[in-house]
């Protein structure tokens, strides 16, 4: 009995972690894509900034590059840590104040009609922060190609 709970509960654990690096990884892909294919939010903050605008290509190899890793189990726990760091950055650079963007920290948001105070404003942002951080301890588990050793 003692045996098929340890594999009925490695099993829980190891799709609990597929489950979340599925989540983080395909919905970041498509930040990483809409950087690729022209979308002009971070090349614009960058060049306001007096940043080289070539360095939202670091965006997209963390976005893109690493989000495929966490979908395909390809270096999970690298791409996580990357994209938690990652968004450590975006958070300080376009969210608090820092590089004259308001700041967002306590900020809760309106809905789309603006008839209510309705979600915090940095949800999303807070999402692959804390998601991220969240594959990068945990790894891939065993669902997934399984390449990159102790990185994945």
């Amino acid at each position: 009995m003692a045996a098929t709970s340890t594999i009925t509960q490695a099993s829980s654990e190891d799709l609990g972690k597929l489950v979340l690096r599925l989540t983080v990884g395909i919905l970041i892909v498509f930040h990483g894509l809409a950087l690729a294919t022209g979308d002009a939010g971070i090349p614009n903050n960058l060049a306001r900034w007096h940043l080289p605008t070539e360095l939202m290509w670091l965006g997209f190899i963390v976005e893109f590059v690493g989000g495929l890793g966490m979908i395909l189990g390809v270096y999970a726990r690298l791409g996580g840590l990357f994209l938690g760091i990652f968004m450590v950055i975006a958070i300080f650079m376009a969210h608090l104040g820092l590089m004259g963007a308001q700041n967002h920290l306590f900020m809760v948001a309106n809905n789309p009609a603006g008839n209510h105070w309705d979600h915090y404003f940095l949800e999303t942002q807070m999402f692959y922060l804390l998601g991220g951080f969240a594959v990068a301890p945990l790894g891939a588990g065993k669902y997934g190609l399984n390449i990159g050793g102790n990185l994945n």
